[in-house]
């Protein structure tokens, strides 16, 4: 059995389901740090947020690694990452939901270029947001792919790991489901690195899925379309959170009366079972 030199990765994330993937991989250099010595987080800057662009909110990811005592770099743009590599070494880059293409030349200057986990059974669901898909179109299972990170393009690189399929549950919403496929994804990470896959990625797995994609999400997407079931407008809301609709009101504004349309916000939306299915919503 080879041995192989520890490791020194460039971790690339932002959101919640990164973080538990950081989290995993923390813990395996603090057990067994002659397998990954280092970790190193890049992530985007911190940026003033809410009225009047007052709160500096970072992302779940820069809290997390702050928190553990690990060192971040911030880059929001491809001369920003660079500057990273002309001071860091890296061995091997790992990308979850950083919501950016790694620069080509920061991977082929790395050891073992990167991996990406992505939540879904790829080639199904290539794009920013498969969870989301996933819930609107009423699937009743996903998973979550561990992928080497192509150079130029997102989710064409090689399949090394997949996960068992994960039940969508009735109740699952955009939150718990992340939650569920950020451990499994956790564990196809930690699991590639501790059995090396990285080091040698030439055997892709034997796919069974349909391509597909699942493109950004837009604000638009959040408007309910009255002619769609209800059990569909059920799973937008389960995918994206609140929806609104826009509805023609009579308003004074100014000591003027004014017909115009308004936007309306339903935060919560549930299916009441009578004999003909209505919905509920507030």
């Amino acid at each position: 059995m080879t041995i192989l030199p520890a490791l020194r990765i460039a971790f690339f994330g932002s959101d919640k389901f990164s973080v538990t993937s950081l989290r995993r991989l923390y813990d395996l250099h603090e057990r067994n740090p002659l397998l990954v010595s280092s970790i190193k987080v890049i992530t985007r800057s911190i940026k003033p947020t809410g009225r009047n662009l007052k709160n500096m909110v970072d992302v779940p990811i820069g809290e997390y690694a702050q928190q553990r005592g690990i060192q971040t770099f911030r880059s929001d743009s491809l001369s920003q990452t660079l500057d990273i590599l002309d001071t860091e070494e890296f061995d091997l880059a790992v990308a979850v939901s950083y919501g950016k293409l790694i620069p080509g030349g920061f991977l082929n200057s790395m050891k073992y270029g990167g991996l990406n986990v992505h939540p879904s059974l790829l080639p199904m669901y290539r794009g920013s947001s498969p969870i989301q898909y996933a819930l609107m179109d009423d699937l009743k299972e996903t998973g979550v792919s561990l992928q080497t990170l192509h150079p130029t393009k997102f989710d064409h690189g090689l399949i090394l790991l997949q996960s068992q399929p994960v039940s969508i549950r009735e109740d699952d919403n955009f939150i718990s489901l992340s939650e569920r496929l950020g451990e499994a994804g956790a564990e196809l990470l930690t699991s590639a690195i501790e059995k090396g896959l990285y080091a040698d990625p030439v055997k892709p797995l034997q796919l069974h899925f349909a391509p597909s994609l699942a493109p950004k999400i837009t604000p638009k997407m959040a408007q309910i379309d009255w002619n769609k079931t209800a059990r569909q407008i059920k799973r937008l809301s389960d995918a994206l959170g609140p929806l609104h609709v826009y509805k023609e009101v009579d308003i004074t504004k100014k000591k003027k009366r004014v017909h115009e349309l308004q936007k309306v916000i339903i935060n919560d939306i549930s299916i009441s079972h009578t004999e003909q299915s209505h919905y509920s919503y507030c």
